[in-house]
């Protein structure tokens, strides 16, 4: 008997390619959640640490305060106290602050990372305080850091500006203490040239004089110093910066006209390079003016000029030459004089 064989088809099996690539999708997103989850945690611990520090750092500003308070009753800013006490707790206070700074910038970043993930989340339709979607349902993962209930972005962003805020007068108290104190580096400079200073024998002069060879502006250097490293001296601002006004003349007529600022290098004294010319020449400081004579018969020189303003006495003044104190055998170059000074060239 002929006829149409009968053809039995079979349904294909579904490949197992999709089940294992979903699997490993998952596993993906596990491990991924776990790195999330461990980042947070890590990110958390750190920024319960700094917030500790920051607070005994404070507290310990605050206990530095008070004494301060008992200590400094006329209203004279401490940086500025004649009490060497006063002015070493200052010191350490800029310190606190400066650390202060750098503990509450480091948790500030920490921070603005943490809602900055927050907000990756809220854009995937997730929350920090619930587990993230994936392909099976049946995977859960830890939430990013561990939240109280009633946690919100609002409060995490006035957290920030808090923080903002607190840098800002941090900021504001260390530069305002900067035009008093002196820098790390200038009290190391001051403790270098307080040791070379030691080294020289005391050279009489007149401390009225105001013109002075090699040798006595090598004292005059010296006695800058011993000022600069007395504790009993207290500091004075040092965004003050006295003006000079030098004139010439020779033969009767002006030849040089200038009006110089003195820098300050600390507790009142005041240094200046200035390129002068023969003949009689005025210096004139506020109120104050002294009159030098140089030789007619020789060239123009470099003078370095320095000036002490004592409180409640008068100001005094010393002008000697940069080639003079050179020529000297072993002349006092103190390591607190401002780079630009330069004591071993002509000035430009």
């Amino acid at each position: 008997m002929t006829g149409t064989p009968t053809v039995i088809t079979y349904p294909r099996a579904k490949p197992r390619r999709s089940r294992m690539g979903a699997a490993r999708f998952a596993c993906v997103l596990l491990l991924l959640a776990q790195m999330t989850y461990a980042q947070g945690q890590e990110q958390g611990a750190q920024m319960q640490a700094l917030a500790v520090e920051r607070e005994m750092l404070t507290t310990e500003l605050e206990q530095y305060k008070s004494t301060v308070d008992l200590l400094q009753k006329d209203g004279t800013p401490p940086e500025q106290s004649s009490n060497p006490a006063v002015r070493k707790l200052a010191l350490e206070m800029v310190r606190i602050k400066e650390r202060l700074i750098a503990v509450t910038k480091q948790e500030l970043t920490l921070l603005q990372e943490q809602i900055i993930q927050v907000r990756q989340l809220a854009e995937n339709g997730e929350t920090p305080d619930t587990p993230t979607a994936g392909a099976n349902t049946a995977i859960e993962s830890k939430p990013l850091r561990m939240t109280t209930p009633d946690y919100s972005m609002a409060k995490e962003e006035e957290h920030v500006e808090r923080l903002h805020a607190l840098l800002s007068s941090y900021y504001a108290q260390l530069q305002e203490a900067a035009r008093t104190l002196p820098s790390e580096d200038e009290l190391a400079a001051r403790a270098a040239a307080r040791l070379d200073a030691e080294k020289l024998a005391r050279i009489p002069f007149n401390a009225d004089k105001v013109r002075l060879n090699g040798a006595e502006g090598s004292t005059a250097l010296s006695q800058i110093t011993r000022r600069l490293t007395d504790p009993n001296i207290p500091e004075s601002r040092r965004d003050i910066a006295p003006i000079c006004g030098i004139r010439t003349s020779l033969f009767g007529a002006l030849i040089a006209s200038e009006r110089r600022s003195l820098r300050p290098v600390g507790k009142n004294n005041y240094v200046a390079r200035v390129r002068l010319q023969p003949g009689e020449t005025t210096l004139r400081i506020r109120d104050d003016r002294w009159e030098i004579q140089l030789p007619q018969n020789v060239s123009a020189r470099d003078f370095l000029i320095t000036l002490y303003i004592p409180p409640d006495s008068p100001p005094e003044l010393h002008l000697f030459a940069i080639d003079d104190l050179l020529a000297e055998d072993n002349p006092h170059i103190p390591a607190w004089l401002p780079a630009d000074i330069n004591l071993t060239s002509r000035s430009g």
